[in-house]
């Protein structure tokens, strides 16, 4: 599948294949909905203002009142003479989520609340009738969260934190003009600048779908900036994406395997399907073709840096010097492999 094919995005799975283990759809009026929400958030802010110590009780009665509120704002759909629905209105009006967040945050957050925070976002990012990220009081929350979530990672809160961020960028791609708005928002360390591109990069070269989802995002993410100069600048001067794509080419060529079997005598190219079962080579791969679209789709400023990383880093100092082998003696096996791919 072409790399550039996904400059287009789906929201990854329908709501009923994501909504395993939640409640069914609301199908109630929307005066009933907000009345619900209201009782919620009037039980749940209780809680929050307690000053004694919070026990197992009111963990679980936050969590559940707060899954329950999350699901009514989902299913809200926007009013048509405001553009927001009454139960978003009063979620930025009591700044609920960042609220919530504090909360949690003030207790032991260990990697399974940290999940659930991530997945109660993701929810809100992937499943809402109506556009949240362009809100200050749903955007800061997120990116608070996302700042607290960067070290140390387990592979499961890894996953969680991969997959919201991936779903953070194809909401961006359907409405481009809010990527501004991440640069401006904050977390309790200061300004978020493009906290989201940065958590992504180290996951570039990873194996699986989390680092099939990162290259997904951190590409639309290229091609939504390609015609903002304030982004491509901080991209190509303020990250390591150029640096830690072309060098990694490097350490993924040394890692191609020294012989192959072939099939014939007639053999003399590889086909996808005599790679793809072969890791070493199909991450190579993958980072070669996603290296490419992102060269196809990127601002000036990053297409030409990570050319001339691609170049520098890769092609003179490791392809050069395997190439010029052939004049000593035969071609080196992953050389070969290599002009063959």
């Amino acid at each position: 599948m072409s790399w550039l094919s996904k400059l287009n995005p789906r929201h990854t799975g329908s709501k009923a294949s994501r909504a395993t283990g939640q409640p069914t759809p609301v199908t109630a009026d929307p005066e009933t909905c907000l009345m619900v929400f209201k009782n919620h958030w009037a039980q749940v802010s209780r809680i929050l203002e307690r000053r004694d110590p919070r026990t197992a009780d009111d963990g679980s009665a936050v969590r559940n009142y707060a899954d329950q509120m999350m699901y009514l704002l989902v299913e809200e759909r926007p009013r048509e003479d405001t553009g927001i629905g009454p139960i978003l209105e009063m979620v930025m009006l009591e700044d609920v989520l960042d609220q919530l967040l504090r909360w949690h945050l003030r207790g032991q957050l260990d990697d399974d609340k940290k999940i659930e925070q991530l997945k109660l976002f993701d929810l809100l990012v992937s499943q809402s009738q109506q556009p949240l990220l362009r809100h200050k009081p749903v955007l800061n929350p997120l990116m608070r969260l996302l700042a607290v979530c960067v070290e140390p990672r387990s592979p499961a809160l890894e996953s969680s934190l991969v997959l919201l961020l991936n779903q953070v960028c194809v909401s961006l791609s359907t409405e481009p003009s809010i990527l501004e708005l991440f640069f401006h928002a904050q977390t309790d360390q200061g300004p978020a600048n493009l906290l989201i591109f940065s958590i992504l990069i180290p996951f570039i070269h990873r194996e699986g779908p989390i680092g099939q989802q990162a290259r997904d995002a951190l590409l639309l993410i290229m091609a939504i900036s390609a015609e903002n100069t304030t982004v491509g600048r901080y991209i190509a001067n303020n990250s390591y994406f150029c640096p830690v794509l072309a060098t990694g080419l490097s350490a993924l060529y040394s890692s191609l395997p020294r012989k192959i079997e072939v099939r014939g005598d007639d053999w003399h190219a590889l086909r996808r399907e005599d790679w793809m079962g072969v890791s070493s080579i199909t991450m190579f791969m993958n980072s070669l073709e996603f290296c490419n679209a992102v060269i196809q789709v990127a601002h000036p400023l990053v297409r030409n840096q990570l050319v001339e990383y691609v170049h520098n880093g890769f092609l003179v100092p490791v392809m050069g010097p395997a190439l010029h082998k052939v004049r000593q003696r035969p071609l080196p096996p992953e050389v070969g492999l290599t002009l063959r791919l």
